[in-house]
């Protein structure tokens, strides 16, 4: 496993289907170590929210920490 690649949660809540509704949320509580981990997070995460009656789109994005952009 590369040690430097690490993933980002993020979350797209919407309170309507209107895309004027939404909001981006991301997990600041650190990168997740593995893919499966931030779709685990990312499907809890949106669990929750759609219980309070948001629109819920996820998404984990790759990043390879300590690489120049």
């Amino acid at each position: 496993m590369d040690s430097g690649l690490m993933w980002l949660a993020v979350l797209l809540g919407c309170y309507s289907p209107a895309a004027t509704s939404c909001d981006v949320m991301i997990r600041t509580s650190g990168l997740i170590a593995t893919e499966k981990l931030c779709q685990e997070e990312v499907a809890n995460a949106a669990k929750a929210l759609a219980q309070q009656g948001l629109y819920i789109r996820t998404k984990c994005f790759k990043l390879n920490v300590g690489s120049k952009v």
